[in-house]
C-alpha cells in the first residue's frame, strides 16, 4: 500500500510509484498494490501499468477520504 499521511504536505512530499516499485514487488512475490487516488504520482504511467500487467500485479486506486463526509 502506498498512501499519503493524513496531513502530509503534498507540495513537498508526494507518494511516488514507478517501474522500480513493480520490480521490487515482483521480486518480493507481491500481487497487488493499493495507491491513494489523486494523491500518488505514477511515474511513466504507461510503462508502470505495462510492468504491472506483465508481473500480474493488480494496481488499485483507493478513493480519497473526504474531510467532513
Amino acid at each position: 500500500m502506498k498512501v499519503a499521511k493524513p496531513n502530509q504536505d503534498m507540495r513537498f512530499d508526494v507518494p511516488v510509484v514507478g517501474v522500480a516499485t513493480i520490480d521490487a514487488m515482483t521480486a518480493a512475490g507481491a500481487t497487488a498494490l493499493s495507491i491513494d487516488a489523486e494523491r500518488t504520482l505514477v511515474v511513466d504511467g504507461d510503462r508502470f501499468y505495462e510492468a504491472a500487467d506483465r508481473s500480474n500485479i493488480a494496481v488499485v486506486g483507493r478513493p480519497r477520504e473526504r474531510q467532513g463526509a
